[in-house]
């Protein structure tokens, strides 16, 4: 009995390390998302995420709420890394006991050889015999490849991480905390139709594309909270998204036209795409007409010339905006992202209305 449990052993573990070595790879390596349930980081993030999110959203004070939820992204890659690691390890083992290499029956001394060959350490109470020398050589390369892979790839997720929240910051002054699409046109008024307007829009046409390249790639930069109080991506985000749907909705054509369309055109791709990876059921939208013509009264007041404020705005409103908002709104309760005017989960701000930060 003992004997064929050690000859299972053998393909059991190259199965494990084959699993924990592909998944690695994929997670590390592939510069794409890389889909499948099989996956065991997605395994793992859903086991781990869902009842962190559960906690810190029900922490009593938004300190403690964004405290809980931006720990969990750094601690998920150390516990990443360290399940990696540990598959790595017993996978070795098992393949030494198994008679095809073990010079002991105990698999305990087998797992200690296989940790000490991992990272390196070499005591030398313990000696790989025979075949088993070649296996140790082996281990102790993967062991060393997994510590070059982590060095190598936290400086391009955290310059991505600043990348995305240089941006982030630079509207803070123009769109308000949480960020709005209304709240961003009525600072820069109509007379910005012609000159920041068409800028800021370029501007983040490129950071979109740039937040889905990198979260795509590293998906795990989606759950990376902002440091700045009541902002996410999500949410910055839908706000330029939001102010380009507005004036391509309501503004007559002009020099601004170009720029708001290929914002929303890129904007709207971004969304897309990354609603698609995390998969999540999309969300209905909760925008009023009241709500919105309040918000094209304001834009009026502020300078903008308004092209036959009516039904006819409002439907080709609605028909911009219906082609994201759902998604966009799916990813901000995903990520909890704060919740801002017309994005997120809108339960706990007050009566509509555009905000004022």
């Amino acid at each position: 009995m003992m004997t064929t449990m050690r000859w299972l052993a053998l393909p059991a573990g190259i199965l494990l390390l084959w699993l924990a070595m592909l998944d690695l790879f994929r997670t590390l390596v592939v510069p794409r998302a890389t889909l499948g349930r099989l996956r065991l980081t997605r395994w793992l993030f859903i086991s781990t995420w869902r009842p962190w999110r559960w906690i810190g959203v029900r922490r009593r004070t938004q300190a403690g709420r964004e405290h809980t939820l931006a720990m969990f992204a750094p601690l998920f890659f150390l516990i990443a890394l360290v399940v990696w690691s540990f598959l790595a390890v017993l996978g070795f083992a098992l393949i030494y006991w198994s008679p095809a290499f073990s010079t002991t029956p105990s698999f305990t001394t087998a797992l200690y050889f296989s940790g000490t060959s991992l990272f390196t350490i070499g005591f030398g109470d313990v000696v790989a015999t025979g075949g088993a020398r070649v296996l140790a050589v082996m281990q102790g390369a993967t062991g060393l490849g997994i510590v070059a892979l982590v060095i190598a790839y936290l400086p391009v997720l955290y310059q991505a991480f600043s990348r995305r929240e240089v941006g982030i910051l630079l509207l803070d002054a123009r769109a308000g905390s949480p960020p709005s699409g209304p709240e961003l046109l009525r600072r820069v008024g109509g007379d910005g139709l012609g000159r920041a307007l068409p800028g800021l829009f370029r501007e983040w046409e490129r950071w979109a594309a740039d937040v889905l390249e990198t979260h795509l790639s590293y998906p795990l930069l989606a759950y990376f909270r902002s440091p700045h109080d009541n902002t996410s991506w999500v949410t910055s985000l839908g706000a330029v998204l939001d102010a380009a749907t507005l004036i391509l909705a309501a503004v007559p054509q002009g020099d601004h036209s170009e720029a708001a369309e290929f914002l929303y055109a890129t904007g709207v791709h971004t969304v897309e795409d990354l609603f698609g990876f995390f998969a999540q059921p999309e969300r209905a939208t909760e925008i009023g007409r009241e709500e919105f013509d309040l918000v094209l009264r304001d834009m009026a007041a502020a300078g903008y010339p308004i092209r036959d404020p009516g039904d006819r705005c409002w439907e080709r409103f609605r028909d911009l905006r219906g082609r994201y908002g759902g998604r966009l709104d799916a990813l901000a309760v995903l990520v909890a992202a704060p919740p801002a005017q017309w994005i997120g989960d809108r339960s706990s701000l007050p009566a509509a209305g555009p905000l004022h930060a």
